[in-house]
């Protein structure tokens, strides 16, 4: 069946790891350390959060996570003076966080990629809210510390849309609605509890409970067709308590073995186009242009093959041969 493509749109809140990004700035950025009320007043993320209504408490919890997160990452964030009042607590991210490990050497080849990688994010890292967040700390009289905090911290960056309303969803534990498209084309609305995200071999994947259905369940981003939507009851969202780490590691270990089950093997066309996607330049494997790996999504996957054309013949299994064969035919009706 055919679907109707929703308008183009494009989310309007920072995500996590740009709030991230605009805290750390700011306590790099501030000598004396920040309170919690010039953090409030200065990180886009939070003045978002308070303009929508957060109450304080909420935005209480989230600062706390945020400091979690950040050390978590290795980024230490301490207070100088616990023992003032509450309002006039300041946090201070410690000298050693970023300072490089005597005992670590780099080798050459090492060295190189660290720079290549200095050099992509020296453009990005500072994008322009954490760049607003810095000019508010200077209208609050706070004095900088660091002259230049270019390509000091990457953010993650995704082509999918509804990454953003499901990172905010699984952060602030609410529920969610959208449209998915299965591989046959068949698309029904969803109402799942998001856990987690995980990119696997470059596809994004929700993993969640289904309301509904009543079980944990799988959903491929790049197959959600519609905005996710928080569920809400009246003016409030409806959230739902967080899985145990047990359950969580359940799920996953149930994907790593379907993972583990799905095995395909390929014969490509030496020195095509293929021939080094699939890294046989150099390999042990270019003897005979065999290659043999598991995937996650047969109909993914046969949308990736079909992309190399004749350059790629698939020996097992025969339904992902049917399902690339498919496609082209699907090509050729259109275009007949």
């Amino acid at each position: 069946m055919s679907v109707k493509n929703e308008e183009a749109w494009q989310p309007a809140k920072s995500d996590k790891s740009e709030r991230l990004l605009q805290l750390t700035c700011a306590l790099l950025f501030a000598e004396r350390g920040l309170t919690k009320a010039e953090l409030f007043k200065s990180i886009p993320g939070y003045i978002e959060a308070i303009n929508a209504g957060t109450a304080e408490d909420s935005l209480n919890r989230m600062f706390e996570r945020d400091k979690t997160d950040l050390r978590a990452t290795g980024i230490q964030i301490y207070t100088p003076n616990p023992s003032a009042e509450a309002e006039e607590i300041c946090y201070v991210i410690a000298d050693d966080t970023f300072t490089w490990p005597s005992h670590v050497d780099l080798s050459a080849k090492q060295l190189q990629l660290l720079t290549l990688a200095a050099q992509v994010w020296s453009q990005a890292s500072l994008e322009s809210d954490a760049s607003q967040a810095l000019v508010r700390l200077k209208a609050l009289g706070v004095e900088k510390a660091a002259d230049d905090l270019i390509g000091f911290a990457p953010r993650l960056n995704t082509h999918e849309p509804c990454f953003l309303p499901l990172t905010t969803a699984i952060e602030n534990q609410y529920e969610v609605k959208f449209s998915y498209r299965k591989a046959n084309g068949q698309v029904s609305k969803r109402h799942v509890q998001p856990w987690s995200l995980h990119n696997i071999d470059g596809q994004w994947l929700l993993q969640c409970f289904d309301v509904d259905q009543q079980e944990a369940r799988n959903f491929v981003l790049k197959r959600i067709v519609s905005k996710v939507v928080t569920v809400r009851n009246g003016d409030l969202e409806v959230g739902f308590e967080a899985p145990s780490q047990e359950r969580l590691q359940e799920t996953t270990n149930e994907l790593m073995q379907h993972i583990a089950n799905q095995v395909c093997e390929l014969k490509v066309a030496k020195d095509s186009g293929a021939w080094f996607h699939f890294h046989l330049d150099g390999s042990p494997r270019a003897k005979d242009g065999i290659v043999v790996f598991n995937y996650m999504d047969l109909e993914l996957l046969a949308e990736e093959l079909r992309d190399f054309g004749g350059e790629v013949s698939v020996l097992k299994p025969k339904a992902l041969a049917d399902a690339v064969y498919a496609g082209f035919q699907k090509v050729v009706a259109a275009h007949a």
